[in-house]
């Protein structure tokens, strides 16, 4: 299993960099990417936060059981 540690640090780059994405290219940009890619890009930070969220409660769980 990977390393607790190293899969935050991966989710967090992941979400830094879909955020980047939104920054450069989403609705605020000088040249805005089209609204479905925009907003696929919004889904796939949720999705990120979401799976970071489960994780650290499940980690969490693990320790404290054992």
């Amino acid at each position: 299993m990977t390393d607790p540690s190293e899969m935050i640090a991966w989710l967090d780059r992941r979400i830094a960099s879909a955020m980047t994405w939104l920054d450069d290219h989403g609705k605020g940009s000088k040249k805005p990417r089209p609204e479905h890619e925009i907003t696929n890009k919004e889904y796939d930070i949720a999705r990120f936060e979401e799976v970071k969220g489960a994780y650290l409660k499940a980690i969490k769980k693990r320790d404290e059981a054992a």
